[in-house]
Order: C-alpha cells, then structure tokens, then sequence
C-alpha cells in the first residue's frame, strides 16, 4: 500500500494547526508546560505526524517565535513606511513594539526563551535559518530608518557605535520598559503609579535625545504625534485593542496602571 502524499498547502495548514495548539498549551501552562506529549494529546495527528513537523519541543518553540517575529516584522514595516519624520518613524517602531506585546503577551515574552543557547543548539538547520531571515527583516526596518535620519541630517551616528549598536538599544530598552510594566509586576512599589504608554515613550524620548536624534523631543508634541501615527498607521491594530478594553491615548494624562486592568491579564 502506497503511503498517502500531503500537498505542501495541506502540510502548511497542519502546521499552523499545530502551532496554535502549541501556543494554546502555553497560553494555559506557560512555556515549562509545553512538550511534545500534551501537544500530541492536544491534536488529532499521531507522534510521527507531530515529529515530523517539529524535530524537538526547542524547535517548536523557535518555529513559535519565528511566527511571532513575522507579525511583529509587518508591524515594523508599516512605521518604517510611514510618511513622517525619521523621528516620527522611530517612534512608530516602539509603538509597534508596543501594539505587539498587548495583542500577543505569550508571543512577546517568547523571545526570552528563543534568545536561550540551549534551545537554538536544539533547533534544526532548516528553522535556525528562518530565525535568522526574520531576525534581519526586524533589525533591517530599524537601520533603514536610521540610514535616512542620517541621509537628512537628523540624525549623527555615534563614533563608537554602529547603526546594528543603535538598532539593538532601541530595542533592549522597548522590551526592558514593556516587560517590567507587565500586569505582573503592578503590586511592586517602584513600579506604582506607572502607566506603560506614557513610561514607554519617556524612556524612548530620553535615548533618542540623548543620541540627539532631531527633533528632539517636546512631549506634547511628540504626544500628538503618536496618536497620529497610532491611527493613521495602525488603526487595525488600535482597534482590536478597544475591543479587548484596551484603549492607547497618548494626549491625555497618563492613567496609573492597573487603575482600568492588567494591560497583559
């Protein structure tokens, strides 16, 4: 008996599938609860099917995090396409960094685990690969901002860094602010009274202005700038966030986190 033969459309639906239900188990159990046997459980494909999808639990949560880093690539690409000021553009990637983590938490925190030695070892070739093409298409809409603050003046690149150094704080920091302001972290002291838009983009103003990125910043200003670019650029994401309760509002007073719910609950 011939075995069957799956099309390449029907094996890329069968892994979405799997995907999902991987991210499904975390959602539920968190990251330590997902191996290879609840994903096997979860599905209505056997253990070989699951396997020869995913080599190993670190090479299904590399192919988790190249998913995200997908959608999260699109969201650059819209601020990188965005027609205002490099400054404005620049902004318009924290804000995507920003959008991103509110409407997929598990997805964002995900890159903790992907940034592990022990879990890219673990990796196959083949997805080692992809990780580093949407590793570059994320890092490539940031230096190609920063190519055109330089183009127009706005922008000196520093003499002891590189655009990759300038890409990676404007990163670093995005994640940093987002992750300590996370619902989990509200009942900490220090953290009291913080509200996560307008912590976010006090922290991006202070780095950008201390790389005397220009305009330099005026916080009502660049306040309305954000909400522009937030509904010019992206309204789709903007509005699946009011209906989940979640609503950005760069031009107003900031609100105390936890003060209208965990932002991540």
């Amino acid at each position: 008996m011939c075995p069957r033969i799956v099309d390449k459309e029907s094996l890329a639906s069968r892994e979405l599938e799997l995907l999902a239900a991987a991210l499904s188990i975390i959602e539920n159990r968190g990251v330590a609860g997902l191996n290879m046997d609840r994903l096997v459980a979860q599905v209505p494909y056997s253990k070989g099917t699951v396997y020869s999808h995913f080599s190993s639990k670190e090479d299904l949560l590399t192919s988790l995090c190249i998913q995200g880093m997908e959608i999260l690539a699109g969201l650059f690409r819209k601020a990188a396409n965005y027609s205002g000021s490099t400054r404005e553009r620049g902004l318009g990637i924290h804000l995507a960094y920003l959008l991103y983590a509110l409407l997929y938490p598990n997805r964002f925190l995900l890159v903790i685990s992907a940034m592990s030695p022990t879990l890219f070892e673990r990796t196959s070739e083949q997805r080692k690969q992809a990780f580093q093409e949407v590793e570059t298409a994320l890092f490539g809409a940031v230096v190609e901002i920063v190519d055109d603050a330089i183009t127009a003046g706005d922008f000196k690149l520093p003499d002891h860094m590189t655009k990759q150094q300038v890409a990676f704080s404007n990163w670093s920091m995005g994640f940093g602010t987002i992750a300590l302001l996370a619902g989990e972290f509200n009942d900490c002291e220090c953290r009291r009274g913080l509200n996560l838009e307008h912590e976010m983009f006090n922290n991006v103003n202070l780095l950008l202005d201390g790389m005397g990125w220009k305009p330099l910043s005026n916080s009502q200003s660049h306040a309305v700038a954000l909400q522009r670019i937030a509904e010019e650029a992206f309204s789709d994401e903007m509005s699946q966030l009011a209906e989940r309760g979640i609503r950005l509002d760069f031009t107003r007073p900031p609100v105390p986190v936890g003060a209208t719910g965990d932002l991540f609950g």
